[in-house]
Formats: structure tokens, sequence, C-alpha cells
């Protein structure tokens, strides 16, 4: 048992030692008219540090949900669908090809605005550049367009050889056609599909229909988004069982030709033009 003297030599030791007490901190929220303390928070310093670090997780979770799942992202670069990549595509070329067409329509009405005043006694038809006719175009290509494809083809031929087969793993392409059609590759590229009696016509995979358009020879053009920015043209259809915007699965029937008309299909990756029949078993 302690002596008094071992108490007394405790006591007198402990009194020249600082009390150690951990830093606490607390937090008062006070009315400011009656100057009651509503609410009081008290916490350690290691608590202070765990809950600084929660709530900044906490805002980063809610940045990134308001940035995931409202129509944000799309301001976000690298972040646009490929559907909306290839809706804003298609109206540039469209808008560019109205032009055109307002050009050389403006130069046929001078024309008959001449003769009418007697200036001239000829008149000029609306011509357009030479140039191959494209499904989502209006008039023909002009010098500076087929310039800007073919530099792009150039910069992008790693696209074309490499990430197309890399973008393609794990995808499994339906034939468009059935297999007593004759298929024929194409030398603009795509391949074109007949048969004598009606030919129906079915996506190759599942995706998303962003265009659907009469070509310049009063047939329809449907295209079709798919995933890994895939896009599948489909030209020549007499009728069409899809409207623009409506979700399609694989070896869907989107429409037909008529008996003795040809398909001709094109299949795109990140706007360049492949081979068909790499990717599709016809």
């Amino acid at each position: 048992m302690k002596t008094v003297g071992d108490i007394k030599k405790t006591v007198e030791r402990h009194r020249h030692e600082p009390y150690k007490n951990p830093a606490r901190y607390r937090l008062d929220f006070i009315k400011e008219n009656t100057f009651n303390r509503l609410w009081t928070v008290r916490m350690t310093r290691v608590r202070v540090v765990i809950v600084s670090v929660a709530a900044l997780l906490a805002l980063v979770a809610l940045v990134w949900a308001v940035i995931v799942f409202t129509p944000l992202r799309h301001f976000v670069p690298g972040t646009l669908r490929g559907d909306l990549r290839a809706q804003y595509l298609e109206t540039a070329l469209r808008l560019d090809s109205l032009e055109q067409a307002a050009r050389a329509n403006e130069a046929y009405l001078s024309s008959v605005l001449a003769i009418m005043k007697g200036e001239s006694d000829t008149i000029a038809a609306p011509t357009v550049p030479a140039g191959v006719v494209s499904a989502d175009s209006l008039v023909r290509a002009s010098d500076a367009e087929r310039r800007f494809v073919s530099r792009y083809e150039e910069e992008e031929r790693f696209n074309l050889s490499v990430l197309a087969p890399i973008a393609a793993e794990g995808m499994i392409f339906a034939s468009p056609v059935p297999s007593t059609a004759t298929v024929e590759p194409l030398p603009s590229g795509g391949v074109s599909a007949v048969q004598p009696a009606v030919l129906p016509v079915s996506a190759v995979y599942r995706g998303s229909v962003t265009g659907l358009y009469y070509d310049n020879d009063g047939r329809v053009v449907v295209t079709v988004q798919h995933p890994n920015d895939f896009v599948s043209v489909y030209s020549g259809l007499t009728d069409v069982f899809v409207n623009k915007g409506a979700k399609v699965s694989a070896s869907q029937r989107i429409g037909h030709t008529a008996a003795g008309r040809p398909l001709v299909f094109e299949l795109w990756h990140n706007g360049a033009l492949l081979a068909p029949g790499d990717y599709v078993a016809f």
C-alpha cells in the first residue's frame, strides 16, 4: 500500500508537469437577435480533417453528377455524342449545298432578267461545279470540298488503317441484304446490292436513325449512327419503315428497294469511308 509520503511525492511530481489536453474545436450557431445558441458542433482535429475531406469529396461528386447527367456535358471538350456530331456534319453539308444552289439560281434569274430587259438573248441554265454527287449533298461537290476531303483522308490515314478495326472489335455487323442479292464493290467506295425481286434492307447493327432524306434521283437515303462512331448509309430505298430519331437493332428491317433497283451501302468511321466487305459478311 502507498503511504502518505508516496502520495505526496506523486502529487508534487505531477504539479510541475504541464497539463496535456487534446485540441478541440467548436462551431456555434447563435441567433444574433437574442444571442441564443441554436446549434453547437464540437470536433477534434482528426474529425475536422475527416469532415473536410468528406465535404470535398461530396462537392467533387456533385460537380461530376451535374456534368454527366445534365446537358452541361455537351460543353466539355471531347464529350459530344457521335449522333450529334453526325447531325452537325449533315447540317453543315446541307447549308453549304443550299448556298451553292442559291448562287446558281441567282445567276439563272439574272440571265432571265437580262433577257426581259433586252440586254441579252441567251439564258444561262443553273450550273454546278463538276464532281461526284454526294448522298448527303443537294449539288455536286466543289473543287474546295474535294481538296478538303483529299487532305482530310491523307491526315486521317491512321484512322483508316488502325483505329477502325480496333473500334470494331466485339461488334458483329449483320448483312443489310439477304444472301440471294448480288453484291458488288463500287469504285467510289461502298457496295451495290441488287436482285430481280424486291430487295429488303436491314440495319447492320443497333443504333439511331440520324438522317432520312431524298437523293437527286428521288430515292430515300437513310443514315444510322452506331456505337464506337460507326455510321452506316443506305441509299436507293423506295420505301422506308423507320423515322428519324428511331432506335433500331441489328437485322431490323428499315426499308426496301424496288425490283431491280440497286441498294448502295456505305460504312463510315470517324468521317472515313471504309470497305464494307472488311466488316460485314454479305
